[in-house]
């Protein structure tokens, strides 16, 4: 191996571990692993870099933090380990199997290493412990689903493994220790229900930050730590930290800043096997507070009072643990120091408690939480703000936890907490929108932003996305407030409005309020006649727009912030009305009792309206149109020549698909238009609504402010 004992050797003077690794690597031309935050890993090789020796032990026990962290995540496990001192040009091999050193000397040049670690690919067997055996498990699961089906099938793996490269588990000796403690519930008999493919379809549920976002974020975290006053020293905090998922990037030496929490067991077994000994704390410390049935640890949400008790130590009495009072008390120590800068970085769960409120559907409550009676006495511009999980996290942030200028908070959320909502209002520094659906979700704008613990009067925030440039303009005013109801006796249609948010479910447009009402028990009926329905329906258009592309979804929204500047422009609001008449959207219909008055060319209430305005040619072409469909309408059996038809009702009623007679591969019968030529005219008809929207509505919702 190496071993130049060459007395004038040159030694090298780096000023940081990272240059020294960085040109390490590219002089031996090799390009390694840095999964789980190592100097990196070639082959069955983990490297960690030194710039002098220091302490020879606490070096070692590095490189077993490390092996013991790519146990927990289930990872191949390196032969080999190799402290490199950067600046002495001396070297340590490890045994990482045993821990024992088994070679050390001088070297030369990074390329003395080559040989051994292009020829060197072993690695040793991993181990199953209550920090691996979901990591394990759910390896296992998603790589031998033919072979692995049940519980049953994970334990005699473990037990006596053929497909993992894992030493065998002494089940029974496992379960005789945790039968012998009558106190506690111990980790394998917690696991061993939830084993098996359940637990993995579980894992990969979970909401993961993209790397690429990931990536974003630790560069605003170093920003936030090159901001750390002289003097001081800083942590950076995580209360959702799940897995660590937010902290893979980082740095051994800002990860030794990490104080991390975690709600969910299963997640904080991979935190604890993961970054134990890496960071600065991780809570809760112990799973001694475990809700067995639900697999939560109650010291580890964030949103109770225990956990705010834990962080700021008091009201420990449900705490008989030792390690819990001095954590406590440590952690307390930090927040209060005015020597410690707080840098705080999450992803808080977003949950819409109304969500399918407007469906009827039972809406989700965090009314007993701590932090939503807390933030229930504060007032802010909007109502009910506290009843979504991510402003609790948001709003508690700056107010028990950020104290200090310097502080930061880098922070993934929708963009409402600022736009609509107005709970904080900082010092931006830069922001970025990322897309919600490369998080396994729909897709959106979720806007990541670094804030700094000043009070700001943003108006408008320049962030980045996958597309290039953004601005995000802040609104002031609720659409709401430009609602208002007809004085006439009948309506010709009624206007349902909820939330800011431009969607179908946020903002109906029907005349059937009977049938709507039955459901809908949240949205509040505006009824529209002669007297109002021109100036009303712009703020319904609002609610039909169509994003260009995920950086406007749930980050452009509906406004008032124009006032009624809009009133005076007659075409736009004729323009209006005529998109609304005809565009499938609006849902008025004929039935039985009820004849349908907002649609055209059936002498109606709205043909009556329309008689006030002089279409151009842009209007011509969407009416001639309209009115070619509605002829071909009548020409068919399902017509009824008693009632009235808007495009949404020839769509559901008239323009059906019957059986061609031929059938597809599984047997299923092919469907095609009964009447072709109706179908390719309300097809056009379709697109040219859409083209007219782009072209005649579009820019004067955003220049009087309806959308921002």
């Amino acid at each position: 191996m190496i071993a130049n004992t060459n007395d004038n050797l040159k030694f090298s003077s780096y000023k940081s571990e990272i240059e020294g690794m960085i040109a390490f690597w590219n002089e031996i031309g090799l390009e390694p692993d840095y999964e789980l935050n190592t100097d990196g890993r070639y082959s069955g090789n983990l490297i960690e870099f030194k710039l002098v020796f220091q302490d020879t032990h606490k070096h070692k026990e590095q490189i077993a933090r490390y092996i013991r962290a790519y146990n927990s995540c289930a990872l191949p496990i390196p032969k080999y380990g190799y402290l490199i001192s950067l600046n002495e040009h001396t070297y340590i091999k490890i045994d990482n199997e045993t821990g024992q050193e088994i070679q050390s000397g001088n070297w030369d040049k990074p390329s003395d290493f080559l040989f051994e670690f292009l020829s060197q690919n072993e690695f040793i067997k991993g181990w199953v412990d209550e920090y691996s055996i979901v990591a394990y498990n759910n390896k296992l699961c998603k790589e031998y689903p033919k072979n692995i089906k049940t519980k049953e099938d994970v334990k005699n793996e473990f037990i006596n493994p053929q497909f993992l490269n894992i030493q065998p588990f002494d089940w029974e000796k496992q379960i005789a220790i945790e039968n012998a403690d009558n106190v506690n519930i111990g980790w394998l008999h917690f696991n061993m229900n939830m084993l098996g493919p359940y637990l993995l379809k579980k894992q990969l549920g979970a909401f993961f930050t993209p790397e690429q976002y990931v990536k974003v974020a630790t560069s605003m975290v170093r920003e936030a730590i090159s901001r750390v006053p002289i003097g001081n020293d800083y942590i950076i905090f995580d209360r959702c930290a799940g897995t660590g998922n937010l902290e893979r990037f980082l740095r051994a030496d800002e990860l030794s800043h990490c104080v991390l929490n975690t709600y969910d067991y299963t997640e904080w077994t991979t935190l604890k096997g993961l970054y134990d000994g890496r960071v600065k704390m991780i809570i809760p410390p112990t799973r001694k507070n475990i809700d067995f049935n639900n697999g939560l640890l109650t010291d580890g949400d964030a949103l109770s009072k225990d956990f705010f008790n834990f962080c700021f130590h008091s009201g420990l009495e449900i705490y008989a643990n030792d390690e819990f009072n001095l954590q406590s008390e440590l952690l307390y120590q930090w927040f209060k120091d005015d020597k410690m800068t707080i840098i705080m970085l999450e992803n808080p769960p977003f949950v819409e408690p109304q969500g399918g409120a407007s469906q009827g559907k039972p809406t989700f409550t965090i009314k007993e939480k701590f932090l939503y009676k807390e933030m229930a006495n504060e007032t802010f511009d909007t109502k009910n703000v506290n009843r979504a999980t991510e402003n609790l996290f948001i709003w508690s942030a700056f107010k028990y936890f950020l104290k200090q200028p310097t502080d930061s908070y880098i922070l993934f959320s929708p963009i409402k907490y600022w736009k609509s909502q107005h709970i904080i209002d900082k010092t931006f520094i830069r922001g970025y929108i990322c897309n919600r659906e490369n998080f396994n979700a729909s897709e959106g704008g979720i806007v990541l932003i670094e804030w700094l613990n000043k009070n700001g009067s943003n108006e408008c925030l320049n962030v980045d996305s996958d597309l290039g440039a953004r601005k995000i303009y802040k609104m002031r005013k609720n659409p709401a407030e430009l609602l208002v109801n007809s004085t006439a006796d009948t309506a010709i249609a009624w206007l349902f409005n909820l939330s800011n948010i431009p969607k179908a479910d946020n903002g109906k447009l029907l005349n059937d309020i009977e049938a709507y009402t039955s459901y809908c028990k949240v949205q509040k009926p505006y009824k529209l006649a002669e007297d109002n329905i021109l100036i009303q329906l712009p703020l319904w258009l609002a609610n039909c727009y169509e994003y260009a592309d995920y950086t406007e979804r749930e980050v452009i929204m509906k406004t008032a912030d124009g006032g009624k500047d809009y009133y005076k422009d007659t075409e736009f609001l004729y323009k209006c009305f005529l998109w609304a008449g005809i565009s499938q959207r609006n849902k008025s219909l004929s039935r039985t009792g009820l004849i349908n008055q907002f649609c055209f060319g059936q002498n109606t209430r709205s043909d009556n309206i329309l008689k006030s305005y002089i279409l151009d040619t842009a209007d011509k072409n969407l009416y001639k149109t309209w009115i070619e469909v509605l002829s071909l309408a009548k020409n068919t059996e399902e017509y009824n020549p008693g009632w009235n038809y808007g495009l949404s009702q020839i769509c559901a009623d008239i323009n059906i698909r019957v059986g061609s007679g031929t059938f597809n591969k599984t047997g299923k019968e092919i469907e095609i238009p009964k009447y072709r030529i109706l179908d390719e005219k309300v097809n056009e008809l379709k697109r040219l609504l859409r083209k007219y929207y782009r072209s005649e509505i579009k820019e004067n919702l955003f220049k009087y402010q309806l959308l921002k």
